[in-house]
Formats: C-alpha cells, sequence, structure tokens
C-alpha cells in the first residue's frame, strides 16, 4: 500500500513539475505586432543600435510626438522643422509643434507643456548647449523619450539623438579657407548665438584645422544666425578695415548670405564669403561665382530620421541611438554636379 502511494505522489509530482515548466509562446513577428531585441553582438562591437523598451503596442494614429524648435525664425531651423511635421503627416502621426524663438527658458516651458499634455516622444533642437540640458531629466523623469535632433546638449543622458557633429562643417569651411585664402590675410568672422552647438563646434572646427592662426582675425562677432543683422555687421567692417579685409567667414548661410549683400553693396566684390547649411540662396550664389563655399548641412535628414526614430522607440523597435548626417562642401567645383543629382552626387 505504501508502494502505491508513493507512486501515486510520484507521478503527481511530475505533472507538476512538467506544466510549471511550460515553454512562452513565442513573441509575433507580424506587421506592427512585431518585437525585436537589439543583437547581442551590437553591444559588444560598441554599436549604437539599441532596442526599446516593450510597451503597448500603438497605431501611428493615437501616436502624439511633441517638438521644441530653437528658432523658426533661422532658415535652416525651420527646414529641419517642415521635415519633421512632412514625414509625420506621411506616418499619420501626429507632431505637436513648438517654437521657442530663441529663448532658452521658453523652450524648457515648452517641454513642460509636452510632458503635461502626455505625449508619447519630445524630439528638440536645443536652443543652449548647457541652458536647454535640464529638458533631458525632465523628459526622462517623466518616462518620456527624448530624442535631441541637430546639435548637442550638455546632458547627454537622452534616448537618441539625429544630427550632425558641428565641428566637422567648422573643420571643411576653416580648411576651406585656408586653401583658397593666402596666409596672413585679414579676415573677420561671424558667429552664431554664443553657447549654441554649432557656434560652439564650428569655433572648435577652426581652432582644431589651424585657421585661427592662418589668419589675421580682425574681429569675431555674433549676429544670432540673422541675415539682417550680419549684413550690419559686415557693412561697419567694410567701412572700419577698408581694403585690408580680404574675407568674412559666417558660421551659417543665413549671416553669409547677410555680409554677401554688405559687400555687393559697397562693390566689395574681392572680399571672399562662405558659410555653412547648403541653403538654396547660398547654393544659387555659389553657382553665380559670388560665394566661396556653402557646407552642406541635410535638413530633411534630421527633420525625417528624427521623427522616425521617435516612433520607432514608442513602438518598441530597435533603433540607431547616435545617428550622424555628414556635412558636404558645395564649392564651384560641384555645384553644378550637386544641383542636378543632389547630395548623393557630392557624396564622398
Amino acid at each position: 500500500m505504501k508502494k502505491k502511494v508513493m507512486a501515486l505522489l510520484l507521478v503527481a509530482a511530475m505533472t507538476l513539475a512538467a506544466c510549471g515548466g511550460k515553454a512562452e509562446e513565442p513573441a509575433s513577428t507580424d506587421g506592427d505586432n512585431a518585437t525585436t531585441e537589439a543583437p547581442a553582438e551590437a553591444e559588444a562591437e560598441g554599436g549604437s543600435e539599441e532596442a526599446a523598451p516593450a510597451g503597448e503596442a500603438k497605431d501611428n494614429a493615437d501616436i502624439t510626438i511633441g517638438f521644441s524648435s530653437k528658432d523658426n525664425s533661422d532658415t535652416f531651423v525651420a527646414a529641419i522643422a517642415n521635415a519633421a511635421q512632412a514625414r509625420a503627416d506621411e506616418l499619420g502621426v501626429k507632431l505637436l509643434m513648438y517654437d521657442a524663438g530663441g529663448d532658452v527658458n521658453k523652450q524648457i516651458s515648452d517641454v513642460e507643456t509636452m510632458i503635461a499634455q502626455k505625449v508619447d516622444a519630445v524630439i528638440v533642437i536645443p536652443q543652449s548647449v548647457e541652458g536647454s540640458a535640464p529638458v533631458v531629466g525632465m523628459c526622462n523623469d517623466a518616462g518620456i523619450p527624448i530624442i535631441v535632433d541637430n546639435g548637442d546638449i550638455a546632458d547627454t543622458n537622452f534616448t537618441a539623438f539625429v544630427g550632425c557633429t558641428d565641428q566637422e562643417s567648422g573643420e571643411i569651411l576653416g580648411q576651406w579657407f585656408i586653401d583658397n585664402v593666402p596666409e596672413g590675410s585679414k579676415v573677420c568672422i561671424i558667429e552664431g548665438p554664443m553657447g549654441q552647438s554649432g557656434q560652439v563646434g564650428r569655433m572648435a572646427g577652426f581652432e582644431a584645422v589651424g585657421m585661427l592662426d592662418h589668419f589675421e582675425v580682425l574681429s569675431t562677432q555674433t549676429a544670432n544666425w540673422k541675415r539682417d543683422e550680419a549684413m550690419t555687421l559686415a557693412e561697419d567692417w567694410i567701412t572700419t578695415y577698408g581694403d585690408e579685409l580680404a574675407a568674412i567667414i559666417c558660421e551659417n548661410d543665413d549671416m553669409g548670405l547677410g555680409a554677401l549683400s554688405a559687400c555687393k553693396g559697397q562693390n566689395r566684390t574681392d572680399i571672399i564669403v562662405g558659410g555653412v547649411d547648403g541653403l538654396d540662396d547660398a547654393v544659387a550664389a555659389v553657382k553665380a561665382g559670388e560665394y566661396g563655399i556653402s557646407v552642406l548641412q541635410d535638413s530633411k535628414g534630421q527633420g525625417t530620421v528624427g521623427v522616425d526614430v521617435a516612433l520607432q522607440i514608442i513602438k518598441g523597435e530597435e533603433y540607431e541611438k547616435d545617428t550622424r548626417i555628414p556635412f558636404r562642401a558645395i564649392t564651384a567645383d560641384n555645384v553644378d554636379a550637386y544641383l542636378e543629382g543632389g547630395v548623393d552626387a557630392i557624396s564622398q
């Protein structure tokens, strides 16, 4: 009798063990319900591919992304924002667009508003490397993914970055002037708003290639990315320095075009001007032989990819932690190729 009871107990124990060890159903791999994980080898090799935390799947129509632009009066920044809006419209995602108007405190307030609205993700173009940094911690505390777009920010605990390396553009621009303007020439430099990623990075690029030592720099001042401010500044320099002034080096094309207008207005076609962004007017001026160089920055790519990455994170899909879109120099040597074939025609 004891043997029979022991046998029954053993069978029961085995049955319970079998039930407790049942394998889970595999994750679905169909359409939007698919779940993926970042490959182990990517982490081992130091890759930037990440897997977002799994969450409840959402249809695109139910997704809201907040977008904080630093200043849409800046032609290039507005182009990024417009590209982001176009991509959101294409995907059927709601995009809440906020424009800080160059005010870092407004940008912080705008992000607070987005958090209160319980957006699914925030994309921010930082107004200031240091000043805009609090928005990262704010989003992290609220459990909302934050994608930094276009420029650097001091707090690097963001979810993802989509943009460029500003120092690269400064190096390209600075090296072109070194190669095309005689050593020891007297030049002036127009900078962006002090402390912004573009201003900090491009000046670092000038220093990295030795441009500041190559020339005699007569003056360095900011025009806050504004065409009209740069025009006024350049007019003053032309009056002050006269024939000594050989070049005006600008950290963006809006300011470069303002400086070019000042030069043309005073019949100083001998002054060499160049900048960064690849604005259509700047490219046309390169084609006309009036503007030395425009360092192309892909606004459409930054805006579009920013929305794509935000959507991937929201849906728990794999995404790139750090996406860097390279700069390209547009000069007299390749402007025709660019106008005919776009950025792919001048890719290195």
